[in-house]
């Protein structure tokens, strides 16, 4: 059975992200979520924590009903370019491919060692960075996350959480 990563900052995990997930179990058959930058929190680009992270993910894997087939770990920044797939690779379980939702770092630098990648399709034009700015400007923005998640963020506060933040 082929086992996948798919890391991100997940800041916040939406329904774009579950987009890719449940494209990733197409292909594999065991997922490894890596919430990316995980020491990082309360910042406007990165106001949840790790754990708040995990929680959120694991809430929108169980709703989706695919638990069984999905493992969640953190991963901490390095800020160095040329080790952090190896990195990435020491604290996570061994995979044999990468998914990615855009063609960004992650796939350049995963390809840098030789790990095959695949670039998920884009199918909702949605982003964490526009749910965050829709949160500022007083928009709706839980349409965009699946109902778990929205539900976990309404309880943290996260509208004002964030609204808060310099």
């Amino acid at each position: 059975m082929k086992t996948g990563l798919y890391i991100g900052r997940f800041q916040p995990f939406h329904r774009g992200h579950l987009s890719v997930v449940r494209q990733a179990l197409k292909e594999v058959g065991k997922l490894i979520i890596g919430i990316g930058s995980s020491q990082y929190h309360g910042q406007p680009q990165n106001p949840l924590s790790g754990r708040e992270r995990l929680e959120v993910v694991q809430a929108a894997i169980s709703e989706a009903g695919l638990s069984d087939k999905v493992s969640i770990y953190l991963v901490p920044d390095i800020h160095d370019d040329d080790k952090w797939a190896q990195h990435v690779k020491s604290i996570v379980p061994p995979f044999e491919v990468v998914f990615v939702g855009d063609e960004g770092l992650v796939k350049e630098l995963f390809k840098k060692v030789h790990t095959p990648v695949i670039t998920a399709e884009r199918e909702l034009d949605i982003s964490a960075t526009g749910i965050r700015q829709k949160v500022l400007d007083g928009k709706e923005w839980q349409a965009d996350l699946p109902p778990a998640v929205a539900t976990y963020l309404e309880a943290l506060n996260f509208s004002g959480r964030l609204k808060q933040l310099p």
